[in-house]
């Protein structure tokens, strides 16, 4: 070690950095027995089509093949694994890490109606977001912790379930509209001057453990957690620093063409990415434009076209504009697998549909992540209905506060265990 390194003012500098990298770990001396190593954060994204997701891509595309229900044949699904089956053009298209850490939940919520801005009292969106006087988005982003200045955040053009969610014990959802707004707010548009020495702050981390290498011999099992402690917050600053994230990366990245304002769906995307790299936020909610914009209720011959309408919407073909499928896809492979972050992604809807295109009550959601199973709990049968044993929206939540790893259960029980446990 340097024998100047070690001056007071690059201590302080030190150990700055060092509680940024051990949040948590209480790095304050030998003697803290509830020190422990800081965990890897954890970010939820909860993409939501208004107006429902056919279960067919949700992973119970297979209840459908023996009668063609929605046009499925055995020639446009994929056999995802351990009973996820899914549309091949489409969600089969998911990068491989996606698709190996697929788990399929069924979610009862018994509203067959929409959520709009006429119906704010009911429908299947607000089932799904609304806890009583609270919002699940809100009281999740409290509890996975953490000290980001921007934990809840929405993307689209209205707030979630068509209203202002109510903040939970000083946790609000907040809407972001403009991606280089964005960048300014999280500071990852101008390197920090004064930022911390990494390389000094290991080395003070080290040096400090080696002191204590008496105390915490002598009381192994009392202060083990410490050097547990000291060993991940030196570790992690011995990495290199987390590269900035600029408007230039996610422009190549999503192909946003320049736009910086987030009414694209591929600028959702980035937005999301954004906010996890460069603000730690910890939930962000993205709903797709548009008064029930996935509500096809069209027939045709052979039965319900939603099938062929939801593809092509995702897809971005006959007439329906952008592409889906491609930024989701982007965003899975750029985030996640991302190291030293468990990033927790679902994709559902506001109900399933029925074989006549009509409502279902409740719906199937895909839950990706590190810390997911791949598999189904509780599908919809061959005319989308779900058991009456089918949880409901608190287990549902549950099955992603479990994903997130959060601490205790407090959304309660996780019937969904088995995926996300």
């Amino acid at each position: 070690m340097n024998s100047n390194a070690l001056t007071r003012r690059a201590l302080l500098k030190a150990a700055a950095a060092a509680g940024g990298a051990a949040a948590g770990a209480r790095l304050l001396g030998p003697f803290v027995p509830e020190a422990h190593a800081a965990p890897e954060p954890a970010h939820f994204v909860h993409i939501f089509f208004n107006g429902g997701l056919n279960a067919l891509f949700a992973g119970c595309a297979d209840k459908y093949l023996t009668a063609g229900t929605f046009g499925v044949t055995s020639t446009n699904v994929k056999n995802v694994g351990n009973g996820v089956y899914t549309d091949a053009s489409t969600f089969g298209t998911l990068p491989k890490f996606a698709l190996d850490h697929w788990a399929a939940i069924g979610l009862k919520h018994g509203n067959a109606l929409h959520t709009t801005a006429q119906n704010l009292s009911s429908g299947g969106e607000r089932a799904i977001i609304r806890d009583g006087g609270n919002c699940y988005l809100t009281q999740l982003a409290y509890y996975m912790g953490g000290d980001s200045a921007f934990k809840a955040v929405y993307f689209g053009d209205r707030p979630p379930a068509y209203q202002a969610q109510p903040a939970f014990q000083g946790v609000p959802i907040e809407r972001i509209v403009n991606l280089a707004d964005a960048v300014k707010a999280a500071g990852s548009d101008t390197p920090d001057p004064n930022a911390p020495n990494r390389a000094l702050a290991a080395e003070a981390l080290e040096a400090a453990e080696a002191m204590s290498k008496r105390q915490i011999t002598t009381n192994a099992g009392r202060l083990s957690p410490l050097t547990d402690a000291y060993g991940s917050a030196a570790g992690s600053l011995r990495k290199p620093a987390p590269k900035p994230v600029t408007l230039a990366e996610l422009d190549t990245a999503y192909g946003l063409k320049g736009a910086t304002g987030t009414d694209s769906y591929a600028s959702m995307l980035a937005g999301a990415e954004l906010m996890i790299r460069a603000a730690g936020t910890n939930v962000v909610n993205i709903t797709d434009f548009g008064l029930a914009s996935w509500d096809f209720h069209q027939t045709g011959t052979g039965g319900s076209l939603n099938g062929s309408y939801s593809r092509s919407k995702l897809l971005g073909t006959g007439g329906f504009g952008a592409n889906r499928i491609a930024p989701i896809k982007t965003f899975l492979d750029r985030m996640l697998n991302s190291p030293d972050r468990n990033v927790v992604v679902c994709i559902s809807g506001e109900l399933v549909r029925l074989p006549d295109g009509d409502h279902g009550d409740g719906t199937v959601a895909v839950l990706m992540g590190k810390n997911v199973k791949q598999g189904v709990s509780y599908p919809v049968t061959s005319q989308s209905r779900f058991s009456a044993e089918t949880p409901g929206v608190k287990a549902f939540w549950a099955a992603v506060a479990a994903a997130c790893k959060v601490p205790g259960t407090p959304f309660g029980a996780n019937p969904h265990a088995a995926l996300t446990g």
